[in-house]
């Protein structure tokens, strides 16, 4: 592999080693081309192409590996002094500023971008940058809050055990909110009770005096745990955190909310209605795209969709059971890519429903595809959208 492709690759990946190695072993002798993004060049990257030209007698994918232990106990000094200035910055100019924290499963984004855009009508209320949800991604946000700021709503990701614990221990939610827990990045997590325990570290870091929303079915589950929080809301759809917390913050709900960019954002495309969910990549958010593109009027409904991932041992499952589901709804299912192509189909021809079944390599395949299965009364779902790193 090309030296520029392995960075991309590195990058994708977010410079973990075991899922950089996994792949290749995946992936032999195949480039990674940037198609939907680029390699961005970021200190990082730089520095890992700076020292794997020094190793230049080595293949690509050895000297970038070198290069990321290399490079460890430096990024590691580095992410401590951005941590520490942060935290000075919180501490002189930002010690007045109401902290809320949003983590779960999936849902982080949307309620992120709807709280921002209820409180900034009555405060200074700011977010995270789009979904840059990692240590450093709202330590870099932090640097740039101006001194203004009276709110800021973090969205908070994780991996793994410990990294919503380490990311609290620095910002200091007085608020939180767990959209939902489920089996994303199981991949990575192992199991479902880590990923509980993981995004349980939001809730036991709120403090006595804030207050806590969590879904309903984890009501029972939460009973057991000692949380330091005193008002603790439970609530059975999203939207109904909304009214509550503008309350607090003596705010009222707009009458319409914009949807975030690719997330059930309806549109016109002349006479075809699109669905674009192309950044949802989970069972709920799947099942409920199904469900809006169900209640459209159109008589031909077409879904595009590569299926979802890091699903772990559920991944095969969860993809034919969706499948299954959208051949109850649409007349024409394209799936994209070969990640879940077996499981999606076998899904799809086991509801032995009449839709049409169409497999493409990529997204411009289906593109090209649509012209032939469209009519002027068509609704289209774009169900999530894989980075270059799949196939």
């Amino acid at each position: 592999m090309k030296l520029k492709s392995f960075l991309y690759l590195c990058q994708l990946e977010e410079y973990d080693i075991p899922r950089i190695q996994n792949w290749l072993q995946l992936h032999p002798n195949t480039e990674v081309l940037e198609i939907k993004k680029h390699l961005v060049w970021t200190l990082k990257v730089k520095s890992l192409f700076i020292v794997s030209r020094l190793l230049f007698f080595l293949p690509p994918e050895i000297s970038v590996i070198s290069s990321l232990k290399l490079l460890q106990p430096i990024d590691t000094l580095f992410k401590s002094l951005i941590v520490l200035i942060v935290k000075i910055k919180l501490k002189l100019f930002h010690r007045k500023m109401t902290v809320i924290g949003v983590t779960g499963s999936w849902g982080k984004t949307t309620v992120k971008e709807t709280l921002v855009t209820i409180l900034q009508t009555k405060h200074h209320a700011f977010g995270t940058v789009e979904n840059q949800n990692t240590l450093l991604g709202i330590c870099f946000r932090i640097l740039k809050l101006p001194f203004k700021a009276e709110i800021f709503i973090a969205e908070i990701g994780a991996y793994h055990l410990g990294d919503i614990r380490q990311i609290c221990n620095i910002i200091h939610p007085k608020h939180g909110i767990i959209t939902a827990i489920g089996p994303m990045h199981l991949e990575r997590f192992r199991t479902l009770e880590n990923i509980f325990q993981t995004k349980m570290e939001l809730a036991l870091s709120i403090p006595a005096n804030g207050w806590l929303f969590l879904p309903k079915d984890l009501k029972t589950k939460t009973s057991f745990l000692k949380l330091p929080v005193k008002i603790i809301d439970y609530f059975d759809q999203i939207e109904k955190i909304y009214p509550p917390i503008a309350n607090r913050f003596f705010c009222t709900v707009p009458k319409n909310l914009p949807s975030p960019p690719h997330r059930l954002q309806i549109s016109q495309n002349g006479p075809i209605t699109v669905i674009d969910d192309s950044y949802n990549s989970n069972p709920a958010g799947f099942h409920l795209a199904l469900e809006k593109l169900k209640q459209l009027p159109q008589t031909n409904k077409i879904i595009i969709t590569p299926g979802m991932i890091e699903l772990g041992s559920l991944q095969d499952e969860l993809n034919s059971q969706l499948a299954q589901e959208a051949t109850s709804i649409c007349q024409h299912l394209v799936i994209v890519g070969r990640t879940n192509k077996d499981s999606l189909s076998e899904g799809a021809k086991s509801a032995k429903s009449s839709t049409k079944i169409y497999f493409v390599d990529n997204f411009a395949q289906a593109q090209n595809l649509l012209p032939t299965i469209s009519t002027t009364n068509t609704a289209i779902l774009f169900e999530n959208d894989l980075p270059d790193n799949y196939f």
